[in-house]
């Protein structure tokens, strides 16, 4: 009789379950365009982003709200975070705690937090096949993020590479590996370091060193040969620690430090995932204009990060209606221009139209990047979440505490 009553509750749960997803499925279909822009109008949306760079902070509050307003009375609300994990962690508990009516309409993702957020089923599937600008995206963006599945979980937003912006006034090319770059930390003592994990871009700096170090197969080990892998790597990296700015003793907290040492001089070189980003900090005033961007020669890390609506969301219409907005020729254009944010396009280039293609040639072209050929050359796919758990479980344990 046991058995029997387990059975039946697996059934009902499992049914249950069923059910679930169907209801999930039917709310997507029923938000038509028509009625999406008409429930949208006058409504405010909850953006959550990373908060630490006052150039896309701005972008994001000057330019894009200002359009939103303008063309729908749409109120963009952008809610800055320090640190993502937080924002990750707080729709996990209202899903616990079924709240229904969660505060946060849009979340910028990708990466091991998308990881986290699908695991624990609080992203609502399916929204991308309700934007009517979805067909204008490149559709390699629309498959994976670090690995992962999408599955119409997020809209691309964004294109991102791994640079190094230095002086090409006080210096060649820095350094082309991490063999030269050792070279150049011992030749020039204090000029040199990188943000403290778990900072994304540090994080992203020290995956680049581990696969310039060991290869791209390393996806392929099992996590105990991984760990023994990056023996080398934590060697390599405290052996030219005492060479660092401030001898290794510290590290920059975050990326933004990072660049005000470089702004300031104290460092030689600077690091991020925006490809223009020594065009747009020269286009602000930030850097000087001797500054100039370069990659690895084995190749730097490339990703796209990615634009989600929780499953709780209060404003699914207006979440909707900016995500549309946000991956548009006009806005992807806007977010391009250095002296706005300089974060490259998501968009097919065979699909959109010819004074489009003209406005993203022109944008593309500087001679504070790296040249679109040598980057996609140089493109080096991201690290699977659970290798780059292991590297940065990895870093504290072996460098960072010492």
């Amino acid at each position: 009789m046991k058995k029997i009553i387990i059975g039946s509750i697996l059934l009902l749960s499992i049914l249950a379950c069923g059910k679930k997803e169907d209801t999930e499925i039917k709310e997507v279909k029923d938000y038509s365009w028509e009625k999406v822009k008409e429930n949208s109008k006058e409504t405010q949306v909850n953006i959550y982003m990373w908060g630490g760079s006052s150039q896309i902070n701005s972008f994001m509050d000057k330019v894009i709200a200002k359009n939103l307003e303008e063309d729908n009375k749409i109120i963009l609300n952008r809610v800055p975070i320090v640190d993502i994990k937080d924002t990750v962690n707080k729709l996990i508990v209202e899903k616990q705690a079924e709240k229904k009516d969660g505060s946060v309409d849009i979340l910028w993702v990708n990466g091991e937090n998308y990881k986290a957020l699908k695991e624990a089923n609080v992203l609502w599937q399916g929204f991308t096949d309700k934007l009517p600008n979805l067909e204008y995206v490149n559709e390699k963006t629309l498959a994976t993020d670090f690995g992962e599945s999408i599955e119409g979980r997020e809209a691309p937003f964004g294109e991102a590479q791994f640079n190094f912006v230095y002086d090409s006034t006080k210096t060649e090319k820095p350094f082309v590996n991490y063999e030269t770059l050792k070279k150049y930390v011992v030749a020039n003592p204090k000029v040199f370091t990188y943000p403290a994990i778990p900072d994304f871009t540090g994080s992203a700096f020290v995956r680049n060193i581990v696969i310039d170090m060991l290869g791209e197969d390393i996806n392929s080990m099992s996590e105990k040969d991984f760990k023994l892998a990056l023996e080398p790597v934590w060697d390599y990296l405290n052996e030219i620690e005492p060479y660092l700015w401030r001898e290794g003793k510290t590290y920059p907290e975050s990326s933004g430090k990072l660049d005000t040492l470089y702004k300031n001089g104290e460092v030689g070189v600077t690091m991020g995932y925006s490809v223009n980003k020594a065009a747009n900090k020269v286009a602000v005033g930030e850097f000087k204009d001797t500054s100039r961007s370069f990659l690895l020669n084995r190749g730097t890390l490339f990703n796209n990060h990615y634009l989600a609506i929780p499953m709780n969301a209060s404003n699914k219409n207006g979440a909707l209606y900016v995500i549309n907005y946000l991956i548009s020729s006009e806005a992807q254009i806007l977010k391009q221009d250095p002296s706005n944010w300089g974060d490259f396009n998501i968009l097919d280039i065979n699909k959109i139209s010819l004074e489009d293609k003209e406005s993203l040639s022109e944008l593309s072209t500087s001679v504070y990047t790296v040249p679109l050929e040598e980057l996609a050359k140089k493109r080096v796919s991201e690290l699977s979440p659970a290798k780059l758990e292991i590297i940065e479980e990895g870093w504290l344990k072996n460098v960072g505490k010492n």
